[in-house]
């Protein structure tokens, strides 16, 4: 098969080989998987090293079919990776990166990067030669190791689950704390979920499976408790995520599970007991009291004193006394929940306390009503849950904050984005801009990825600085970042980014090698107003027209977007 046609007309045929042969030496010897394509052919020429992974023999020049690199793929990002090489063979891409899995030849998953680039076009304008370099990605995604850190922080395991269209359900990410709660490894359950629901109690299996199809339908917060069978012993876990559909159809849950078996079995003895000092007792974490609203006398356990921070020797608990120490934004509801136990026996309720020391801390009181001689008591419980509120608070936030750069994500902003437009009225003023930094490709193939993404934080924590409370900033791509402002005009808003944009270029970059020149950075910002009759699919259109607008004009520019969707360099 012949080489594709001399790129560089200054060096001769020879020289280009020469130089072409050295380059595969180099690659070749530092383990650096390569490909090159013959796109009418459809004839593949791998180097030794790819060779290697695939598991096939290898001589100079020999050619394989591309087939061989597809049947590598696995079969749930096949389609999407050929999808971005369709692209590149119709001649709309010269450049992408495609990422998917494989089996390597010594039968290990590894997740691999393929840098493609065009190299040759036919006179149909379509691609005729390609070639790409495999980047491991396996043992080294940054964002794996920084959840792993926080998850190692968490009780039980934190976990996406996937179930596609035809029924496969997986986790493509668990904790090491799987292997606790349900005894396999992570690896095992990353393309087959299957074990973790045979651990599952035969009697609550159907009910698990039926709370997931629930949950996918509705995409309402999934949340089920239900037991594991390991060996013989049975426990009990609760699990709760937060679901979403993407494009291709796949639901995706992001959660927690923790082990509850104690807890479960304090709520058994709970209700089994029901308000007799002996459940108190057997659960010797739970405060015990007993209020009589006719006098404001009020009972505590020792534990009570031990979590609203008070000391039994000099305090006297009375209702006035805990009314004082619940924080003044829950009074009203502990009040109301108090008025309704009175009409349906029960009194059940989540608040803050605050302690003497000014900390607040979360507490769940539980209690029943019951009426004695014209005397009105309840008796109950009261539990301290405020690590397992820090936990909730932490998934909620890993859920709508981008990992890399501590902003918001895409699919935060694109929820700010849908109420604003929904609630939107003639009286309110309200500017969406789509905020890109040029030429960042450059920064990552000049000083490698990991400047790159130092390169977003600190943008990132930058932007944050300059923009109002309530303005929202997120990470909505790679290097694209968008921002709601509300209660801004158009004028004040051009005058307010552009400001910004200069403030950009005025960053100096020291690449983290400290070897080279500082460098600087520009941006391109695109905006517009939100209007009555918008969606948040036409907002971001005008958006993305105005900031591709200014990207065609030289790029480092504010351009905004009118009704007709024009744009004007501000």
């Amino acid at each position: 098969m012949p080489l594709p046609k001399n790129p560089y007309p200054d060096l001769s045929d020879a020289q280009v080989r020469e130089q072409l042969q050295w380059l595969e030496t180099m690659m070749t010897r530092s383990k650096v998987a390569t490909w090159k394509l013959h796109r009418p052919s459809m004839k593949m020429f791998i180097n030794s090293a790819l060779a290697e992974l695939l598991g096939q023999s290898w001589q100079r020049e020999q050619s394989y079919p591309f087939e061989l690199l597809v049947e590598a793929m696995h079969a749930e990002c096949r389609h999407s990776a050929m999808a971005v090489m369709q692209q590149l063979w119709a001649g709309d891409l010269e450049h992408a990166d495609v990422i998917f899995r494989v089996t390597a030849a010594h039968g290990q998953a590894r997740t691999i990067r393929d840098t493609v680039s065009v190299i040759s076009h036919d006179r149909q304008g379509q691609a005729e030669w390609l070639t790409g370099v495999w980047i491991d990605m396996t043992d080294t995604v940054m964002a794996h190791h920084r959840l792993e850190r926080i998850a190692s922080t968490v009780p039980g395991v934190i976990y996406q689950f996937s179930m596609y269209p035809d029924g496969r359900m997986c986790f493509p990410y668990a904790s090491a704390g799987i292997k606790a709660i349900y005894g396999v490894d992570a690896d095992v359950v990353s393309t087959d979920g299957s074990a973790v629901f045979d651990a599952i109690h035969p009697a609550d299996r159907e009910r698990v499976r039926s709370s997931i199809q629930q949950s996918a339908e509705s995409l309402q917060p999934w949340f089920c408790e239900y037991r594991i069978v390991r060996g013989e012993q049975t426990r009990w876990v609760a699990g709760n995520a937060m679901p979403e559909l993407d494009a291709e159809g796949v639901y995706h849950w992001f959660g927690q599970i923790v082990d509850t078996t104690l807890d479960k079995q304090r709520e058994l003895e709970l209700e089994e007991s029901r308000i007799t000092l002996k459940r108190a007792q057997e659960i010797a974490e739970l405060g015990y009291w007993k209020a009589n609203f006719a006098t404001g006398e009020l009972y505590w356990s020792d534990k009570i004193y031990d979590i609203f921070g008070l000391d039994k020797d000099t305090v006297k608990p009375s209702i006035s006394l805990f009314q004082q120490a619940v924080h003044p934004d829950d009074l009203a509801l502990v009040l109301a929940s108090e008025q309704q136990a009175k009409k349906f026996g029960t009194h059940d309720v989540v608040h803050r306390i605050i302690r003497p020391d000014g900390s607040v801390r979360w507490v769940h009181e539980l209690a029943d009503y019951n009426q004695y001689i014209h005397e009105d008591i309840l008796i109950g419980t009261v539990r301290d849950i405020t690590e397992q509120k820090i936990y909730e608070q932490e998934l909620e936030r890993l859920s709508i904050t981008d990992e890399l750069t501590g902003v918001y994500n895409r699919r935060y902003f694109m929820q700010q984005l849908e109420q604003l437009v929904v609630r939107f009225t003639p009286s309110t003023q309200a500017v969406v801009a789509i905020f890109d930094i040029d030429y960042f490709k450059q920064i990552n193939d000049n000083y490698g990825h990991a400047e790159g993404d130092a390169v977003l934080r600190r943008l990132a924590q930058f932007m944050q600085q300059q923009l109002r409370p309530g303005d929202i900033f997120a990470r909505t791509g790679g290097e694209e970042f968008g921002l709601l402002l509300h209660r801004t005009n158009a004028a004040d808003a051009k005058r307010r980014l552009n400001a910004i944009r200069i403030l950009v270029n005025e960053l100096e970059f020291v690449p983290s090698t400290g070897t080279e020149q500082p460098y600087r950075v520009s941006a391109t910002i695109g905006l517009t107003n939100v209007h009555v009759d918008d969606d948040k699919d036409s907002v971001l259109y005008r958006a993305d027209h105005a900031l591709y607008f200014g990207k065609n004009k030289g790029r480092n520019c504010v351009i905004w977007a009118d009704d007709e969707a024009d744009a004007d360099v501000v």
